[in-house]
């Protein structure tokens, strides 16, 4: 970096949504998860998070004579709310402080936009991230569990009640008050609608005897994000958001579900993100041998 000129961080309305996108894939480039966007899945990502443009920062330089995005620190706004949704800066600039900077900058953003706090998560290994986010205030709140099950385990017990499937959106509109603490922001009410507008996913429930729901999965098939070795599983179940009717017995109404989904996707892995620690739903999902294969802390800063 000696022989090039100083990045620089763009804000507001200088931010190029092309050159944000760059940058993001840049600094997550290394990541355990594959985070890569092209232009429409970041017009997507963008759109069901709340993320504008104008409300996130770039950090630029230039390579070769050329401008490039080399990180990005992305920022959702609902009302009084914010969220990261992204904090990247590439390999080769790291260590010189820019992470903090992009973070700073989205601190004052935020105090512009009038905010009251701003979340994110982070894994609870990424140490380096999470030491920047505390430089700039952020404090975790709680853990959040990552779920996964192999369909090598085996099959689950048959359930007696049947999977119904229905419109998602009307699933949540209809049952998302059955939640008893509040879910980190991608499974929040909103994102969760405008998500099931863009994507291909189904509305998933289980009766009571009586013939009324007492529990929904909204989720998605999709293939796994990179190829994976002869014998494991190709596709991906993703079980977007999940709960029970607080006034049904809790196993008779989550059992049957996870079991009947298991069932219909019988060669998919199964997988939930960021499913708080204290859920009462976590006991059952270990009991089906589901493991947690990444934690994540949820952290807040006030403004």
């Amino acid at each position: 970096m000696s022989d090039q000129k100083q990045p620089v961080i763009a804000v507001g309305n200088a931010v190029d949504v092309e050159l944000l996108r760059e940058g993001f894939n840049r600094g997550f480039a290394d990541y355990r998860y594959n985070m890569q966007m092209d232009p429409a899945a970041a017009r997507a990502y963008m759109g069901y998070a709340g993320i504008a443009a104008e409300d996130c920062a770039v950090l630029i330089a230039e390579e070769c004579g050329r401008t490039h995005g080399v990180g990005a620190a992305l920022l959702a706004v609902r009302g009084e709310d914010g969220w990261c949704g992204g904090l990247s800066v590439a390999p080769e600039y790291r260590g010189h402080g820019w992470g903090r900077r992009l973070m700073e900058a989205q601190k004052r953003r935020g105090q512009e936009r009038g905010l009251r706090r701003i979340r994110l998560e982070v894994r609870t290994e990424n140490d380096p991230a999470g030491a920047v986010y505390r430089q700039v205030g952020f404090e975790p709140v709680r853990e959040l569990l990552l779920w996964e099950r192999d369909p090598r385990q085996g099959p689950l017990p048959l359930p007696f009640e049947p999977l119904e499937e229905g419109d998602p959106a009307r699933v949540l509109q209809q049952f998302y008050g059955w939640h008893n603490l509040r879910l980190a922001w991608q499974r929040r009410k909103t994102n969760l609608l405008n998500y099931v507008a863009q994507r291909n996913c189904v509305g998933l429930t289980i009766p009571a005897r009586d013939g009324a729901p007492v529990a929904y999965a909204i989720a998605e098939l999709m293939p796994r994000s990179r190829p994976q070795p002869p014998g494991q599983a190709e596709m991906r179940l993703q079980i977007i958001d999940i709960a029970v009717d607080p006034a049904a017995e809790l196993h008779d109404a989550a059992r049957p579900l996870v079991q009947a989904l298991q069932l219909r996707y019988v060669d998919a892995l199964l997988t939930l993100y960021n499913e708080p620690a204290d859920s009462r739903l976590n006991p059952i999902f270990a009991s089906f041998g589901f493991r947690v294969y990444d934690r994540q802390y949820e952290m807040v800063l006030d403004l």
